[in-house]
């Protein structure tokens, strides 16, 4: 019998019916199990620099960061930090911002150096054959900046520019005007403004820099595909600088400020931007877990209740989320979003409404499952590059915390009972205890 393409067509047409998807009928769900964390190897190079790194993937490519204490913190005024960040990255004695710039391009590597409220981070992403080549250049860029008066007043000036652009934003501002309200004089609570970049000087950012980056002795964290021939080029260059000072991880912790209602009122906004949130427990705290699963539950994720309350059900807002902000000397939790100023404090009673609800029911075991299942789903996920499983290894390393910690995480989240969370929203978000920024209309 002879078979023509019109046959053959006909054939797998009725086969390809046959086993069809029925795509309104979604696929199974499964539990996810406690997922093993993937162990790190931790040496030191000859200068005592600890390095953890995770040899991960196939690919010829690594990751590797300098951590250092330069953070906003460090800083005796609001920008310090982040400037001297900027200046590092133009020009040394020996080069200028342009030749170390074309010499990461010809290599193919990416790097940057930025800080946060507590560290400095120098990172820098490359293919291995390249990896001896970079390093000199990473040795001189950390021992050797310029900070050349024409660099120094090119930045602030074009910071200055970012600065008041950026106060423009409702959200930027909402979001600086609460941690100030929050930490008060603490270094958590203050910001950056054109005001304050006009009071920096450049030998004051200088010394910062030379009493941080040049002489504590950072944190190494290696990532990608990893082996010794890595790590002895790491310890034949970085290992090499001399740095007089051990880094102490002491923690200034913040005092509570008085709880308060502030509105910033912006002549012709439409919309106000919204942070409602308290002090609160960290990651070293038992009950961090538990709390952070009920944020999950709260505002955590797309489906989470604040989501579909104010976006899916009034339609205030195109998106609302709340979070935990762990910090080294405070921590805090926060929810923020953007809404028409008409409807700002209907929006606020939905967020107090929707606390409320968790202090006083039980949430439902089919809403705690979804999340369990949410949480474990996001963590396994994280777990699959080396450049994020070195994230998290950073997070446990520079916080002190047990070697453990992930573990315990996936365990809590497994175990944990609604009448649990309960007792966590009691004690954890009261309701008397959250500060208000509004910016906006």
């Amino acid at each position: 019998m002879l078979i023509t393409n019109d046959i053959l067509r006909d054939v797998i047409c009725i086969l390809a019916h046959k086993h069809m998807l029925d795509r309104t009928i979604p696929p199974p769900a499964f539990p996810i199990e406690l997922v093993k964390f993937p162990s790190n190897q931790v040496g030191h190079l000859s200068n005592g620099i600890p390095v953890y790194s995770i040899n991960l993937g196939e690919q010829p490519v690594f990751k590797l960061e300098i951590i250092s204490p330069a953070g906003t913190k460090a800083g005796s005024q609001a920008g310090m930090a982040s400037m001297v960040a900027n200046l590092m990255k133009r020009g040394t004695l020996k080069h200028s911002a342009q030749a170390i710039h074309e010499a990461f391009d010809f290599l193919g590597a990416f790097w940057d150096i930025q800080c946060n409220l507590d560290y400095a981070n120098f990172s820098i992403y490359g293919l291995n054959k390249h990896f001896d080549s970079l390093l000199p250049w990473v040795a001189e860029i950390l021992k050797e900046a310029q900070f050349s008066t024409e660099e120094f007043e090119k930045e602030i000036a074009i910071e200055t520019q970012k600065a008041k652009l950026n106060w423009q934003k409702t959200s930027f501002a909402a979001s600086q005007l609460f941690r100030n309200q929050l930490f008060g004089d603490h270094a958590y609570g203050r910001y950056m403004s054109p005001e304050t970049l006009g009071n920096l000087k450049k030998s004051d950012l200088f010394q910062f820099y030379i009493s941080t980056w040049a002489s504590i002795r950072p944190i190494i964290f290696l990532s990608g595909k990893i082996s010794d021939k890595e790590l002895k080029l790491l310890d034949a260059s970085i290992g090499q600088l001399h740095f007089e000072n051990s880094w102490s991880k002491e923690s200034n912790p913040s005092t509570s400020q008085e709880v308060k209602i502030q509105h910033d009122r912006r002549e012709g906004a439409l919309q106000t931007s919204i942070r409602m949130g308290k002090l609160a427990i960290g990651r070293e705290h038992p009950d961090y877990f538990k709390l952070s699963i009920l944020n999950t539950v709260l505002g955590g994720y797309f489906g989470s209740r604040l989501q579909n309350n104010i976006r899916e059900d009034k339609g205030f807002t195109y998106g609302i989320s709340s979070s935990i902000v762990p910090l080294h000397d405070a921590s805090y939790w926060v929810t923020g979003t953007d809404v028409n100023g008409e409807n700002s404090e209907q929006t606020l009673d939905e967020i107090r409404k929707e606390i409320k609800i968790l202090q006083q029911e039980l949430i439902p075991e089919e809403e705690l499952e979804l999340v369990k299942n949410y949480l474990m789903g996001s963590f396994t996920g994280e777990l699959t590059q080396a450049f994020d499983i070195a994230e998290k290894i950073k997070v446990v390393q520079l916080e002190n915390l047990a070697p453990n910690f992930y573990d315990q995480f996936q365990r809590e989240i497994l175990q944990c009972q609604a009448q649990e969370l309960r007792e966590i929203a009691n004690q954890y978000l009261n309701l008397d205890e959250l500060h208000v920024v509004m910016v906006g209309a």
